[in-house]
């Protein structure tokens, strides 16, 4: 399956599905630990979703390390470290093709400007206190893994008039799926087993999911980071564990 060339300003498009209120500040208190779940008010449950330690906010970015960028899969559906082409209708990398026997083009003088990057949500929807909030359903069988939402990936979402069926974004997902991992120091990663993706207006989101029984998290890891490369680009976001206790207890 060929893989949808993306535009520096479809990529933009793309990115703007992300809900405009991203964490921006802490919760003011950790009410979820002294108040009961059935009496949380609407606002209170907006901040697990969205602005409490099981929901982080990050960047999708260019790798910085460009001499040995990561496999990713190029517009034609292979693995390759072929970037996207940001102006349609010329030749590889965005250089004009010529006849062969002429000249070629001058070289391409490099774009000045701020980095692309993508605003990006993660969430725990495994972690009880997402769960209490009204967290949207996950597929079964999750008390095997841990799950974890991004929103905001440079993914196309699915025209009006497309097949239901049909999924351009297929190749770039299995790339995420390749890449994606928890890591915590001195402990083994755990690598994504499964990646789902929603339907409809959630048709740009993913699950991710990690298992739980091979080397669990523990309080004592401390910190756990969720690194994806795919093609050129890296999310990297960490998770303090001390912060995701839900009454005295890791909710993951």
């Amino acid at each position: 399956m060929e893989i949808v060339t993306l535009t520096r300003r479809r990529w933009l498009q793309s990115a703007a599905i992300l809900p405009a209120a991203l964490p921006l500040r802490a919760a003011r208190k950790e009410f979820w630990n002294t108040k009961d779940p059935a009496a949380w008010t609407d606002a209170e449950k907006e901040t697990v979703l969205f602005q409490s330690p099981w929901s982080q906010p990050g960047s999708v970015r260019l790798a910085e390390d460009k001499k040995e960028p990561e496999v990713g899969y190029t517009r034609s559906g292979r693995q390759g470290v072929e970037m996207p082409d940001p102006r349609p209708g010329t030749g590889p990398m965005g250089t004009p093709t010529v006849p062969i026997g002429e000249a070629p083009p001058p070289v391409p003088k490099p774009e000045h400007g701020p980095p692309i990057e993508f605003p990006v949500l993660a969430r725990w929807e495994t972690a009880q206190p997402v769960r209490l909030a009204g967290g949207p359903e996950v597929p079964e069988l999750t008390g095997l893994f841990y799950v974890i939402r991004l929103r905001g990936l440079p993914l196309m979402p699915p025209k009006p008039d497309s097949d239901p069926a049909a999924n351009s974004n297929e190749p770039l997902l299995a790339a995420i799926k390749a890449g994606s991992f928890l890591v915590r120091r001195d402990r083994p990663v755990l690598s994504c087993a499964h990646l789902f993706t929603g339907s409809g207006a959630a048709a740009t989101e993913v699950l991710l999911f990690f298992p739980r029984d091979t080397n669990p998290i523990t309080v004592a890891d401390k910190l756990v980071t969720l690194e994806c490369r795919f093609a050129f680009y890296r999310l990297s976001i960490k998770f303090p564990l001390k912060d995701m206790l839900y009454r005295g207890q890791l909710a993951l």
